[in-house]
């Protein structure tokens, strides 16, 4: 930022600093690691918004979504100001997650517009996602489990993460920028990246995982033959062939393997789908209240499986039971309009995959992943795309185009 501000670049690393707070600290169960994700995000919206105030040389451009994760942000505590929620204390909980979600998509449309901010982000995001994965593949090996070879961790933990799944969601955020980099900016590089993050997939045996991953990488490749010469698309793809064998020899496939074999394997999550529809039926407008599906699940439960059940393991029908089917068409409204740019920039098709990835389970329910989720979907939101200018805040910034 010009006029004594702090410019661009430093916005963009400011913004991955924050969410990486959170992300290396969501190994632990305990409320600081979410204290830690929510805190990092708060201080800096409060300094983006006190320098913005401030520094009035150039306009805002707030992306038409913008409405939408308002709405979305805000949902949890307008079901409180009108009695909504069974559960106010945990509608409150859950309102604060979903609030500095909101916070992250603005950082991430207003910061991210800038095109040398966006692949600065992009760049750091690879390289940690890289290293992330590495330290999950090392992690598998080790027993006890232990976070960067130093943090004792509860089982189940992988990467630093508290399911697999979470792990195998934040690398499917991950994977496209890979590919991204493979295609603009240094294809060795970009590669190998590529290679590690495809085998900590594998490593984690999350098999919407895997299957998403696989699919990123065939919309990637339809991507690259419409933009791209014949001869140069053979190139991609031989090379890109030779990464995911050697991804999966680094892996191994014993234990995905062994998850696809599973003739059921979505059997309890289909009696727990049942009975949070049957929830929905109960109140489907209002929802009984974000963040009350635990407690209210036992009035609808069709089964006992002798375990806490934590999670739908379907976010889009837990959205729909918690916040009522409005809510969650905000979501999906969020999504679609989502859909067009994210595929055209090749990052942010991890959007996506992660949406697909929530109607089998309930990755962005940890507020790290969330967090880096609506930072995308902000960013993803200015790529070529419309928005409405307010005021004056940065000066010679280029914006609205994307980083590819």
């Amino acid at each position: 930022m010009s006029d004594g501000g702090p410019s661009p670049l430093l916005w963009a690393t400011g913004l991955w600093a924050a969410l990486l707070a959170g992300i290396v600290t969501a190994w632990s169960p305990r409320y600081w690691a979410v204290s830690v994700a929510i805190t990092s995000i708060a201080i800096l919206t409060i300094i983006w918004t006190t320098v913005s105030l401030v520094n009035r040389s150039h306009e805002i451009r707030w992306p038409l979504q913008t409405g939408l994760v308002i709405l979305i942000g805000a949902w949890g505590f307008l079901q409180t100001a009108v009695h909504a929620t069974v559960a106010p204390q945990l509608t409150l909980d859950s309102s604060l997650v979903w609030g500095i979600s909101a916070c992250a998509f603005v950082l991430g449309a207003q910061i991210l517009r800038n095109r040398a901010a966006l692949r600065l982000f992009l760049t750091l995001f690879l390289w940690s996602s890289t290293i992330l994965a590495v330290a999950a593949m090392l992690q598998f090996y080790s027993m006890p489990v232990q976070v960067f070879g130093i943090f004792p961790a509860e089982r189940g933990v992988t990467g630093t993460f508290l399911s697999s799944n979470q792990f195998a969601a934040f690398m499917e955020l991950a994977a496209p920028v890979a590919l991204w980099y493979m295609l603009d900016r240094t294809p060795l590089i970009g590669g190998l990246c590529y290679t590690m993050i495809l085998a900590a997939t594998i490593t984690a045996a999350s098999r919407a995982g895997a299957i998403l991953v696989g699919a990123e990488l065939l919309v990637f490749l339809g991507i690259a033959i419409t933009t791209r010469k014949r001869k140069t698309i053979l190139a991609i793809s031989a090379g890109l062939a030779l990464l995911v064998a050697a991804a999966a020899t680094i892996a191994g496939t014993d234990a995905i393997s062994a998850r696809f074999a599973d003739k059921k394997p979505y059997a309890i999550r289909q009696e727990l789908f049942d009975s949070t529809v049957k929830l929905i039926e109960q109140r489907p407008w209002l929802g009984y209240g974000m963040g009350t599906w635990r407690a209210v699940y036992p009035r609808a439960a069709t089964f006992d499986m002798a375990l806490l059940a934590n999670e739908a393991h379907n976010d889009w029908a837990q959205w729909a039971a918690e916040g009522g089917l409005p809510f969650s068409i905000l979501m999906a409204a969020l999504v679609v309009w989502a859909a067009k740019p994210a595929i055209r920039s090749v990052w942010g098709l991890g959007i996506l995959s992660v949406m697909a990835h929530s109607y089998f389970d309930y990755p962005i329910r940890e507020p790290a992943l969330s967090f880096v989720w609506f930072a995308l979907a902000g960013a993803v939101s200015q790529v070529n795309g419309r928005s409405r200018p307010v005021r004056k805040i940065y000066s010679g910034t280029q914006t609205g185009t994307s980083a590819g």
